[in-house]
């Protein structure tokens, strides 16, 4: 992955010394061809795991859920109990990395963004970094990655750090402050200006915008009292309170209209898992929007 950005950054360089734009230009697209596949292969893998984070909320609404939790722990849970699921699950974690490393350096090369564009980019691509630990872990044989007690158990560590309560309070706020903003570009289709639909049919527009209109918000309103609970857990001075979706959708399958609930849930993240796909396919990936 590295390799394939420097060698687009080593022909650009080499294509401006010595003028031979042709060579230059030809290696740049290679190049970014080859880091462009490894990002949308990385959206290609978040699609499958939100694929199956829908299974199991839909198992939960229905009265089951077959003892897996609803998370990324449960989604991971599932897709290693099939034929070469580990492999799947490291393909993951790998286009997780791609996807990040390329976002980073579409931060930083592309020309046209906005100061926003560009810092929400980057910060993309730094999330997807770190999340690339979660199905890596697994595959490695960690199986409480992604759990409601690992998440405890990391509230628990981030606690003990100098300033711990501080920091914990501070993520729950990033968190929140991220979701906030996945709600307003939904609703604000500002997501649209990264997808290349410009040829596409008109069905294809229509459906990227109905798809990331309802399920960029459904999906950020599903995980955003994860940052409510990470905040209450640090005023609170106890990791218990730390909890995730699993808990959440749980806590709402207990209640008199949690069925309901619990199917728009899925309808929701549905609605993303399909975004997903599209935007496995249309995603200017090395740009930065």
């Amino acid at each position: 992955m590295t390799s394939a950005l420097s060698e687009v950054l080593h022909a650009r360089r080499k294509g401006s010394r010595a003028g031979d734009d042709d060579g230059g230009d030809r290696a740049v697209d290679a190049g970014e061809r080859t880091a462009g596949g490894l990002a949308r292969f990385g959206l290609l893998g978040r699609s499958v795991f939100y694929g199956m984070l829908v299974y199991l909320v839909a198992q939960l609404a229905a009265g089951g859920g077959g003892g897996k939790q609803a998370n990324a722990h449960g989604a991971m849970t599932t897709i290693s109990s099939k034929p070469g699921g580990l492999a799947a699950i490291a393909a993951t974690a790998a286009g997780f990395l791609a996807f990040g490393l390329v976002r980073i350096w579409g931060a930083w090369r592309d020309e046209h963004p906005t100061v926003w564009h560009r810092i929400m980019t980057l910060l993309q691509g730094l999330f997807y970094l770190a999340l690339t630990w979660v199905p890596l872990s697994y595959a490695l044989g960690k199986h409480s990655s992604g759990s409601e007690q690992q998440q405890h158990k990391t509230a628990s560590g981030i606690m003990g750090l100098p300033a711990g309560r501080e920091l914990l309070f501070a993520l729950g706020l990033i968190v929140v402050g991220v979701c906030a903003h996945q709600i307003w570009t939904g609703i604000d289709q500002d997501y649209a200006d990264g997808m290349d639909t410009g040829r596409s049919p008109a069905w294809v527009r229509g459906l990227v915008r109905t798809a990331g209109t309802v399920g960029i918000p459904a999906r950020a309103i599903v995980f955003l009292p994860t940052g409510i609970f990470f905040m209450i857990a640090a005023v609170q001075s106890d990791p218990r309170h730390a909890d995730g979706l699993d808990k959440e959708l749980a806590t709402l399958a207990r209640t008199a209209w949690g069925t309901a609930v619990l199917g728009l849930v899925a309808l929701g993240l549905t609605a993303f898992t399909v975004y997903s796909f599209l935007e496995a396919k249309y995603r200017k990936v090395l740009r930065a929007k």
